[in-house]
């Protein structure tokens, strides 16, 4: 991660200018400047993009461990309020994602990002048990990665 810079008073107050505290202390304080497509704000300080989340949790902490992460115990990306945010690794981060169910994997045809029907994974299994064709020339004709084929191959990726 960026450590962040130093920041002048000016910097400061045009950051907090941009944050919509409404709600009072313990609500989110979502911020109104630039967000990202990832749902985080973003500030520029001397032409360099920060995660704004960071930047609250540093001006009100004083230091971020170059180790570790700043999560939001509110999930609520765009959140500045430093009392929804907390030092943590990314291992705490994926463990708090399951715990609130937000890392939940959609795998074969129900994720939407699929290439593959179930009919072409059972093709593909048959294809290679029978060795038909290499599973290179198997890739090429499914418009897949080799090691994707591999993986269907050996039952890794798509149990049916």
């Amino acid at each position: 991660m960026k450590r962040i810079p130093k920041l002048h008073f000016t910097q400061i107050n045009r950051f907090v200018s941009q944050i919509d505290q409404t709600g009072g202390l313990d609500s989110c304080w979502n911020w109104q400047g630039f967000i990202g497509h990832t749902g985080y704000g973003i500030y520029a300080i001397n032409g360099k993009n920060f995660k704004a989340h960071r930047i609250s949790y540093f001006l009100a902490n004083g230091r971020i461990d170059d180790e570790l992460l700043v999560l939001h115990r509110c999930d609520v990306g765009s959140c500045v309020n430093p009392r929804h945010l907390l030092q943590g690794t990314a291992k705490d981060n994926s463990q708090d994602a399951v715990r609130k169910g937000r890392n939940t994997k959609i795998f074969g045809e129900q994720n939407g990002n699929h290439k593959l029907t179930k009919r072409q994974v059972k093709d593909i299994r048959r294809m290679c048990r029978d060795r038909v064709m290499s599973q290179k020339s198997i890739a090429k004709h499914f418009g897949v990665y080799e090691s994707t084929v591999y993986y269907i191959a050996k039952d890794e990726q798509w149990q049916i």
